[in-house]
């Protein structure tokens, strides 16, 4: 026996059922435009072709070994036998991949600029997390073709914290990229006094003057890779608004190695 439903209902349910589905489509954060990079980006026949089976433009469910979900964009015109740079961007606290990707909102420029871009998943801060983002990177060079001599680290709050910490902590060459950027992080100088230092080229860090959460953590951060340059400034303290730069110039000609702390009046929580 079959069930009646009359006309009026049937049409009612029908409309919250295309509300519901508008609702579930549209409000879905759009995807993000992967860009060209220019045709001599990368490094050519760095991967050997088949080598590499990460699939080009937007891959958004790469698992490391530890089930970590990463998000990874390639230049629209991503070649697998090239090696790209890497840039590993990891999530304010709370956020997902996608989320974090949509609130940096680098996609499409660092695409442009020849970049593989890589978001993951946000875990509370531990040192199981630290452990399991610092395969970011080696997990992405596994299936695309990576320049893992030219990988940067970058991320806000807890992602700052991750960018700064896991050099520190980690102490693998494969988790020492070649430049890091970290705003408004919750690691100070004492969280890092005791590691060794780690070699980077390229340090930028950005705190707020005004962060109520993380007070003058930035300060402190920036003295400690200041220290692993040997070119701390003496007039750190005073630092008003505006970038500082302390970066050490090696004896002999060697590339410079560039550090900066950046304070801004507000902004950052």
């Amino acid at each position: 026996m079959g069930i009646r439903v009359s006309r009026q209902p049937a049409a009612l349910i029908a409309m919250v059922l295309i509300v519901v589905v508008g609702l579930l489509v549209f409000s879905a954060p759009a995807r993000p435009k992967v860009a060209a990079a220019r045709p001599e980006s990368g490094i050519a026949a760095a991967c050997s072709p088949g080598s590499r089976t990460g699939r080009a433009d937007l891959d958004d469910n790469l698992q490391s070994s530890d089930r970590l979900t990463i998000a990874v964009r390639t230049p629209s015109n991503y070649d697998p036998t090239r090696a790209y740079p890497l840039l590993v961007v990891f999530p304010p606290a709370g956020f997902n991949r996608r989320q974090s990707e949509t609130f940096y909102d680098l996609t499409t420029e660092a695409t442009r600029r020849g970049f593989i871009v890589a978001y993951s998943d946000h875990i509370v801060l531990s040192p199981t997390a630290v452990s399991q983002q610092a395969k970011v990177a080696a997990t992405v060079a596994s299936f695309f073709c990576v320049d893992e001599a030219s990988f940067a680290y970058f991320g806000h709050s807890d992602g700052g914290s991750m960018a700064e910490g896991i050099p520190a902590y980690v102490r693998k060459a494969s988790s020492a990229p070649h430049s890091i950027v970290a705003s408004a992080a919750g690691i100070t100088s004492e969280d890092l006094a005791t590691m060794a230092c780690p070699s980077i080229s390229a340090v930028l860090i950005v705190h707020s003057r005004t962060d109520e959460r993380f007070p003058d953590f930035g300060r402190g951060a920036a003295a400690y890779w200041g220290r692993c340059a040997a070119g701390a400034p003496e007039t750190l303290n005073p630092l008003a608004d505006g970038c500082r730069d302390f970066s050490d110039v090696p004896e002999g000609g060697a590339s410079p190695i560039a550090k900066h702390l950046c304070h801004i009046g507000a902004g950052l929580r």
